[in-house]
């Protein structure tokens, strides 16, 4: 690549021990999909959720094991390599989903042992735990929902609700922040065995989506921003009708495209990423298509300048689309990534 060309940084965590490379920063070629590993650091276990905050500088690392770890990097403004500068015990174990609240004064954690966590973000991104509260409860499989496990922490458009999916118990638990401190709402109740992971708003901030990992599904909600209430409107199967309720497949992330028209959700086992068009009305999804991820287990993909990078975890590759500006459908650009175990792709978003 040359420096003429349209490059975006990114990063890519893995599952790799502390002693090993598990944390590398890369580079897209934003004319044709092109990707180069920049570099590599080691001292984190299984980052396995990364966020940057947009204008600090930043990036936020979940070290996912027993005892959960949080980690702050300061992002080089020139070189864009990443420094340590703070790292926090989550509070939990295997700490699975960062994300930052839009004022960008606080950093919500999902630990999937069991408990979710707020934390202050000080002067150049050091953080200070303030919250945690422990999920209850269980659901009927008895592998996966034998108790609480959140998968993700979002906040909501205008950061007034927060929301954490709960893998285990079929509920999204409502949060509201006084003091800095978490206090618990009313939940959203999913059918059992739903399995929610990943929960994402669309751009407009009328509507929401889930991904069911254990049933495989997408659910559309309503959301009314005055009083935080998320209404179930759709569930989409991801899978086709003879294999819809197939368990060598589970649903991972969802994300919602920038333009706000289509809605993505991987899937490891049939190996895909299943896309829906979004009815601009009210939001109800069409599926359109299912497009192979090019790899085993796409865990996590995120979409940037017009791509799409899916991690492949258990095939070691990071594979760029290109994104149809007409239609969303994504088709492979030919270029891959070779990294151990990629389990999420974070771009440097400026």
């Amino acid at each position: 690549m040359t420096a003429a060309e349209r490059t975006v940084h990114f990063y890519v965590g893995t599952y790799a021990s502390e002693t090993e490379d598990s944390l590398f920063h890369c580079v897209l070629n934003a004319e044709n999909g092109e990707m180069r590993l920049v570099s590599g650091l080691s001292g984190i276990e299984n980052p396995s959720y990364l966020k940057t905050q947009a204008g600090r500088g930043t990036l936020y690392a979940a070290s996912e094991k027993e005892d959960g770890e949080i980690f702050a990097y300061t992002i080089d403004p020139e070189a864009k390599e990443l420094h340590l500068h703070d790292r926090k015990s989550s509070e939990g174990s295997s700490p699975c989903f960062v994300e930052t609240t839009p004022d960008g004064n606080t950093l919500l954690a999902a630990n999937y042992g069991g408990c979710v966590t707020a934390f202050s973000i000080r002067d150049r991104g050091v953080l200070r735990l303030e919250s945690r509260v422990r999920h209850t409860g269980s659901g009927p499989n008895p592998q996966r929902q034998e108790g609480p496990h959140p998968h993700s922490f979002v906040p909501s458009p205008d950061g007034v609700f927060l929301f954490a999916p709960d893998l285990g118990t079929d509920r999204i638990a409502k949060y509201t922040r006084e003091d800095e401190l978490l206090f618990r709402q009313d939940d959203t109740v999913l059918p059992p065995g739903t399995g929610p992971r990943t929960l994402v708003f669309h751009p407009g901030g009328r509507w929401a989506y889930v991904s069911g990992e254990l049933d495989n599904t997408v659910t559309a909600f309503h959301y009314e921003a005055q009083i935080g209430r998320l209404t179930p409107i759709q569930r989409a199967e991801l899978l086709p009708e003879d294999r819809a309720a197939d368990p060598a497949n589970t649903a991972a992330h969802a994300a919602v495209s920038p333009c706000g028209r289509y809605v993505y959700v991987s899937n490891r086992g049939d190996d895909s990423i299943a896309q829906f068009a979004v009815d601009p009305e009210d939001g109800r999804l069409t599926f359109v298509e299912r497009v192979p991820s090019e790899g085993r287990v796409p865990r996590h993909f995120a979409m940037t300048e017009g791509f799409l990078l899916a991690a492949n975890q258990e095939s070691g590759s990071i594979v760029s689309f290109s994104v149809n500006p007409e239609d969303g459908r994504l088709t492979p650009t030919g270029f891959a990534l070779e990294l151990n175990r990629p389990v999420c792709v974070c771009p440097l978003t400026e």
